[in-house]
């Protein structure tokens, strides 16, 4: 008897995280002068200390061409996500639906980071959920653009990247987005400091 209302609470609970998340992204689109106010999710200095990075990455055909890997500091896995290039964000938004990995659905939490003088962007999939920082917001090379998390449909803590053209289009050549990722694999194992 309880079942069905669970369920519908459950459902009702979803759907207002959703339009909470809908109206934060709307006010920072809308009202640029109020979002400096609002507690940002992600750090401001490109200091980082090594990653320990597990598998030491996945290549991930769903979609084709992505790659998984997991970020761990101190044997700690919520940390924050060094960018793999200075640029711009592009886009932060929600893919899918989370619960159990049976029932949860896409990457999740997603940011967008367009690469300053290329023609591709980072996608990251699966971050804490309101860790990105906010559309047009300048990063720079090794600076947090989200927290690793288990957003979407992940069986644990870990990125989940793709590289796109500019036009959106996914880039599923690996001779192209391999170098990229073990470059940038490379760049978190050494740190920054």
């Amino acid at each position: 008897m309880l079942a069905p209302l669970v369920k519908t609470g459950v459902k009702i609970l979803g759907q207002t995280v959703k339009k909470i998340v809908i109206v934060q992204e709307w006010v920072e689109d809308y009202f640029p002068e109020i979002t400096p106010l609002l507690t940002p999710y992600y750090g401001k200095s490109d200091k980082f200390l090594p990653y320990v990075i597990h598998t030491p990455y996945f290549i991930d055909d769903t979609p084709p061409g992505a790659y998984d890997f997991t970020l761990e500091l101190n044997g700690q896995l919520k940390v924050p996500i060094p960018a793999p290039c200075q640029g711009t964000i592009r886009r932060t938004r929600f893919q899918g639906k989370n619960g159990s990995f049976t029932t949860a659905q896409g990457a999740g939490q997603i940011v967008e980071l367009m690469c300053d003088g290329t023609n591709y962007y980072w996608l990251m999939g699966h971050l804490l959920q309101g860790s990105p920082p906010r559309k047009g917001t300048r990063i720079t090379k090794g600076q947090p653009i989200g927290i690793q998390g288990l957003t979407g449909r992940t069986s644990g803590y870990h990125v989940h990247a793709q590289i796109h053209y500019l036009n959106g289009q996914r880039i599923t050549n690996r001779k192209v987005t391999r170098p990229l990722v073990e470059n940038y694999i490379k760049f978190l194992r050494k740190g920054s400091h």
